[in-house]
C-alpha cells in the first residue's frame, strides 16, 4: 500500500514538473511576440521623432525608437533584442521622412545589443540577463559597445553622406558623427537600462 502511494505520489510529482517546465516552442513563441510587440511600440512612437531636432542626413538628436529595442534586447535577450530592431527598421521605412535614417539607425544600435550580448554568452550565461542589472559592469559594456559603435557608424557616415547628401567636408562629418553617436548612446543605454532593471520589468517578463 505504501509502495502504491509513493508511487502515485511520485506520478504526480512527475506530472507537475512536466506542466511546470517551459517547452522549447513556447519559449520561441514568447520570444517571437516580445519581439513582435517591442517593434511595434518602436513604430508608434516614431512620430515623436519627426518633431525632434534632425541632422540633415535623417538622424533624430533624441531618438526613442532604439529605447524599445535595447529594452527587448534586456528583457528577452539577443535574438528578442535583434529581431525587434529588425523588424522594427523594415516597418519604419514606410513612416520615416527619409529612408537612411532607418538603416543608420539600426547599425548604430546593434552595437549596444551584440557587445553585452557576447560578453553575457561567453561569461555569465548561467545567469542570462540578470547579469545586466549590474550597473557598473553594465555600464562598462556600453562604453565598449559605443567605442564599436563609433568604429561602424564613423567609416559609414564618411562614405555614405557625401554621395547622398552632397557634404564633402570629411572633419564635419566626423565631428557631428562623434557628437551624435555620444548622446545618443548615452541615452539608448540609459534609459531602457532605468526602465527593464530598476522597475519590476525584467523580474516579470525575463525571458532569458
Amino acid at each position: 500500500m505504501q509502495e502504491a502511494q509513493l508511487s502515485t505520489k511520485q506520478e504526480c510529482d512527475d506530472r507537475i514538473l512536466e506542466l511546470v517546465e517551459e517547452k522549447p516552442e513556447n519559449a520561441l513563441a514568447k520570444r517571437i511576440a516580445a519581439a513582435a510587440e517591442l517593434a511595434a511600440l518602436s513604430v508608434a512612437v516614431s512620430p515623436v521623432a519627426t518633431f525632434l531636432p534632425r541632422l540633415n542626413w535623417g538622424i533624430a538628436i533624441f531618438d526613442p525608437v532604439s529605447f524599445f529595442w535595447i529594452a527587448a534586447f534586456l528583457i528577452g535577450g539577443p535574438y528578442v533584442g535583434i529581431t525587434a530592431s529588425i523588424a522594427g527598421t523594415f516597418t519604419l521605412f514606410f513612416t520615416d521622412p527619409t529612408l537612411v535614417g532607418p538603416a543608420f539607425k539600426l547599425a548604430a544600435t546593434l552595437p549596444l545589443i551584440i557587445v553585452p550580448a557576447v560578453y553575457v554568452k561567453l561569461r555569465a550565461r548561467d545567469r542570462g540577463g540578470e547579469t545586466l542589472s549590474n550597473a557598473r559592469l553594465y555600464a562598462i559594456l556600453m562604453l565598449i559597445a559605443f567605442v564599436v559603435r563609433l568604429v561602424v557608424m564613423v567609416p559609414i557616415n564618411i562614405v555614405l553622406v557625401p554621395i547622398l547628401m552632397g557634404v564633402n567636408d570629411v572633419t564635419f562629418i566626423v565631428q557631428y558623427t562623434v557628437s551624435l553617436n555620444t548622446l545618443q548612446s548615452f541615452w539608448d543605454a540609459l534609459v531602457p537600462f532605468v526602465i527593464v532593471h530598476r522597475t519590476p520589468v525584467f523580474k516579470h517578463f525575463r525571458l532569458w
